[in-house]
């Protein structure tokens, strides 16, 4: 059985007749390994967040492109604190309030899950 379709390519439009020769359709599954996740509990600061500490954490999954911040840096609330690539765009993490960085959890290049912690800030 033949049949005719338009196709269309680069503006160009073609007339093409496709004759169906029958058989059985074999699908076939490639398997493809899942990105593998660095995990997320290296820490870069000996202590534990305290009471008055606040965890950023991941508010979507990416991967982290830049580390803007180091441990013992003083930050303001809304200052850029890393920026993650998710769905081919990037996003700025901002600090919540005004702190010191007492620790940082990831690094560039690092994939996260939504809900990972980043940073704690003091």
């Amino acid at each position: 059985m033949k049949r005719r379709f338009k196709v269309t390519v680069d503006g160009e439009t073609y007339t093409v007749e496709v004759e169906e020769i029958g058989g059985e359709v074999t699908p076939t599954v490639v398997e493809r390994p899942l990105p593998q996740r660095r995990p997320t509990t290296r820490v870069t600061s000996a202590s534990a967040p305290t009471a008055d500490a606040e965890v950023v954490s991941a508010p979507l999954p990416g991967v982290v492109t830049e580390v803007r911040v180091s441990v013992g840096e003083a930050v303001d609330e809304g200052s850029v604190l890393l920026v993650m690539e998710a769905m081919k765009m990037e996003n700025e993490i901002y600090s919540p309030r005004k702190g010191t960085v007492s620790a940082v959890h990831v690094e560039a290049g690092q994939q996260v899950a939504r809900g990972d912690a980043l940073l704690v800030i003091s």
